[in-house]
């Protein structure tokens, strides 16, 4: 053999065996674990070049969905939101599960999408932890609106968690006392289907607007303790407090969106859009201002003394809030909030279920059986107690719920450095958290794409990793209206599928990001009676 013909002859290969062990010396591999410093964090090159101009010209709005990102990108053919591939995810799949970013006003921006590193973030934090706020809600509020404070949404720090400590609560009381209120909304959009649906049982292509209404009297039920009859044929009239609520409601939440992203150039001037967002939200506040000058004077003409046990419990949570010693117009800006966000967030959750439901006729057929079985011992309407149990449907929203969150992407500021994945990041970096990426990594879920809400029932067959899934957000800002998005979810969607089979014909319907997840086609469902 070659090699042996080039080695010492007077060393025999039998001799091999006889080496003294102590001469043999084992070669060790020294691993630096030393923290990599920030500066060595991947990222897109054609950012940090920019970088000298964004600190003049604000290119992204605090929660970071840059369309100028999107067409760089998307005119190099990389990435299109009509794909499945979002700008962010493709970031992680060309430099790694941590990005940098160079930042366009002061802080940097690191995006993870790791449970392991999001815990990191999460375990850090303070008690009053810092997350992005929306650019054009603060401005409205502090330069147009005068208001004294930008809203709960967008307060950090003490003023925060003292307006969560008062609200906290009275929210929890209001829904458990008004759960009954909530199932008969549910029942006015089944007799709306039933009246707006075609010969073939489908649905108007504008049926997201009903689910809107639904949301909305579900609002008012809750927060004021009035039915305004949003589901009513007569509130279609564009006079009505109703048609002008909806109205208002989409028009600010589509412009909101516009102009967040891109180029904020309403920070110099007004813009056509923002003069549209401000004309929607002056709605909204006249309304929400109506309400509050109605409570007030009705706490004022009664005391203390003379409210029973059962007003108390039956009272609407504004009701509740100015009972706190909440300031009229913080109670302005947390219902605004509530309107633009949070309902738009149940709703859009609540048409991507149906779709999935419409899409897996297995899986609608176990909901139903469960839902008629658990009706048959409480009778028709549902309460707190009968939506325990039905585990079954609480699966199917929170497997909706782990397709299409309704906030795809989590922040925060942090308060003190931390390492992650080696590498050092700095006190003051800004971190966005791919959730929604987040909860379709294939080692975290079997069959990612599928719709298979038994994998959140079966848990030995799937362990699921902490912070794998976080739908409402997580830590000490997580969603206020948790448990509201859920029960308004469940309810509707047990007496629909107790009703109808619900059917989808069309093309598939993906998320389209506005701020918050929204179905990008028309819901054209089919409710096919089930007598």
């Amino acid at each position: 053999m070659p090699l042996l013909e080039t080695a010492n002859s007077e060393i025999a290969p039998e001799s091999f065996g006889e080496i003294p062990a102590a001469k043999v010396v084992p070669r060790t591999t020294y691993v630096d674990k030393t923290p990599l410093p920030f500066e060595e964090i991947p990222g897109p090159a054609i950012l940090k070049l920019w970088e000298k101009y964004w600190r003049y010209v604000p290119l992204l709005g605090t929660q970071l969905f840059c369309s100028l990102l999107i067409s760089r990108l998307g005119s190099q053919g990389r990435l299109s939101w009509n794909r499945n591939i979002t700008p962010i995810k493709y970031l992680f799949n060309e430099y790694g599960c941590v990005v940098r970013i160079n930042g366009p006003l002061v802080n940097d921006i690191v995006m993870i999408h790791r449970p392991e590193h999001i815990a990191e973030v999460f375990k850090q934090e303070s008690k009053s932890p810092v997350r992005s706020g929306i650019d054009i809600l603060q401005h409205y509020r502090l330069n147009h609106h005068k208001y004294r404070f930008a809203g709960p949404f967008s307060l950090q720090g003490s003023e925060w968690l003292e307006i969560r400590k008062k609200v906290d609560q009275p929210l929890h009381e209001t829904i458990s006392n008004h759960v009954g209120k909530l199932d008969m909304i549910c029942d006015e959009l089944i007799n709306r289907i039933r009246n707006i649906r075609n010969r073939q049982d489908e649905v108007p292509a504008n049926f997201h607007q009903e689910l809107t209404a639904w949301g909305m009297e579900c609002f008012y039920a809750m927060m004021f303790n009035k039915h305004l009859g949003f589901l009513d044929s007569t509130s279609k009239s564009e006079t009505s407090e109703a048609a002008r609520i909806v109205n208002a409601l989409t028009t600010a939440h589509t412009y909101m969106s516009r102009c967040e992203t891109g180029f904020q150039v309403w920070r110099f001037f007004e813009t056509p859009f923002a003069k549209k967002l401000f004309a929607a939200c002056d709605i909204l506040d006249e309304v929400i201002g109506k309400y509050i000058r109605q409570t007030q004077n009705k706490l004022q003409t009664s005391s203390q003394e003379e409210r029973s046990v059962n007003e108390e419990k039956s009272s609407p949570l504004l009701e509740k809030m100015m009972l706190q010693r909440i300031h009229s117009d913080d109670i302005s800006t947390l219902l605004m909030d509530m309107m633009i966000l949070g309902v738009q967030a149940i709703v859009n959750c609540e048409a991507f279920l149906l779709y999935f439901l419409a899409k897996n006729p297995r899986v609608q057929r176990l909901l139903y059986d469960e839902a008629i079985s658990v009706s048959s011992k409480t009778g028709s309407a549902l309460t707190t107690e009968s939506l325990e149990d039905m585990p079954y449907l609480k699966a199917c929203v929170k497997e909706s719920l782990r397709l299409r969150p309704a906030f795809p992407y989590l922040t925060r500021l942090l308060s003190s450095p931390i390492t992650l994945h080696g590498y050092t990041i700095p006190k003051g970096t800004f971190v966005i958290m791919a959730n929604e990426i987040m909860s379709q990594r294939e080692e975290l879920f079997e069959d990612p794409e599928k719709y298979r809400p038994e994998r959140w029932l079966n848990q030995n067959e799937h362990v699921h990793q902490e912070y794998s899934y976080l739908p409402f957000g997580g830590g000490v800002r997580s969603c206020l209206g948790k448990d509201l998005a859920e029960i308004q979810m469940m309810l509707l969607t047990a007496k629909l599928v107790r009703e109808f089979t619900i059917e989808y014909d069309y093309a598939d319907i993906r998320s389209r990001f506005m701020m918050i997840n929204m179905p990008n086609r028309p819901l054209r469902f089919r409710f096919v009676d089930r007598n």
